[in-house]
């Protein structure tokens, strides 16, 4: 099988080369390196120059008249891609020797699979060990990801990251266009496992650096956090939710593919789709009757399926409650 890796780039020079470097250094090598620039105004540009003149394999850059923005970038630069695997790529990462190796393996193992998506130990913007990994701050159990069962956990929160993970290339087109509203990642595993399943692969491949100026950390965020941020939330966050997940539906039956799924597969994005209609609605409602569909919603499970559980709740039951207080003062 071979291999492109798709890479975006913004204004990341600091920790570009080291990640360069790390891909040079694979025991496998990529087959091309695609690397789509969102516009960088430093020598990010220049240090990808000089590199492709001196590496083995084939650089191609792309670079954007205007600013397109995370997920835009990925799905263009996966986009130039034309091999049979195709391996995101960060800027300020450190992939470690076997990665691409050991993916490949993955995939030989699992034929079927629709993509594969690594764990990766922690470092600073020093580049130093936090001694945590990623899974461990997600509280995420590879063991768990098996059969419908990671379906339903990606309907809950997304726990594939794009730094760790690989797919098929042949499912490019059918998980584009990616909408506004998701994240490329997300998009992609969650279709995956919908469509046919994907690989958690439990060793550390890479280095996953924590630093100001990422655009999606991994830090663990504390009970209190998530209540603050659960509370944060308002009306409109909760209806754009729903039409996000929409997008999401919608997708799959323009495309034919609805039709063909399974029906537990079915049944558990129609479950999750009427749980962000209930969610949604509660935000309008009186009290009363905001309070009996959340009830409702517990009582049901949905909230343990599809959300952050009770705290999920809370910010149902008492956020419109805010919304209401701020628009008397």
């Amino acid at each position: 099988m071979k291999t492109s890796v798709a890479m975006c780039t913004y204004n990341g020079s600091r920790y570009l080369r080291e990640q360069l470097e790390s891909i040079a250094l694979q025991t496998h090598l990529p087959d091309e390196l695609i690397i789509c620039d969102d516009g960088s105004t430093d020598g990010t540009v220049p240090l990808i120059s000089e590199f492709s003149r001196r590496i083995e394999f084939p650089v191609r850059l792309f670079r954007n008249r205007e600013n397109l923005g995370p997920t835009k970038n990925f799905e263009k630069a996966i986009s130039h891609c034309g091999e049979d695997i195709i391996i995101l790529s960060d800027q300020d990462d450190v992939w470690k020797p076997k990665k691409i190796e050991r993916l490949l393996k993955s995939f030989e193992e699992h034929p079927d699979a629709a993509y594969v998506f690594s764990d990766a130990e922690l470092i600073d913007e020093h580049g130093k060990c936090l001694n945590q990994t990623l899974w461990g701050t997600l509280e995420f159990q590879p063991g768990d990801f098996v059969g419908t069962g990671q379906l339903r956990i990606l309907l809950k929160r997304n726990v594939v990251t794009g730094a760790g993970m690989a797919f098929l290339g042949s499912l490019f087109k059918t998980v584009t266009p990616i909408p506004s509203g998701w994240m490329h990642d997300y998009w992609i595993g969650l279709l995956g496992s919908t469509l046919s399943y994907g690989i958690a692969a439990p060793e550390p491949l890479f280095m996953y650096r924590l630093h100001m100026a990422q655009v999606c950390g991994a830090r663990k965020e504390t009970f209190s956090q998530k209540y603050r941020l659960s509370l944060a939330s308002n009306e409109e966050d909760a209806w754009e939710k729903l039409k996000s997940f929409q997008k999401l539906i919608e997708h799959l039956e323009s495309t034919g593919m609805l039709a063909s799924l399974p029906p537990d597969r079915v049944k558990l994005l129609r479950q999750k789709e009427f749980h962000l209609l209930q969610r949604a609605r509660s935000r309008s409602r009186s009290v009363f009757a905001r309070t009996a569909t959340v009830l409702g919603e517990i009582s049901s499970g949905r909230y343990h399926r599809f959300s952050d559980s009770y705290l999920s709740a809370v910010r149902d039951l008492l956020g419109s409650q805010q919304e209401e207080t701020s628009n008397l003062q």
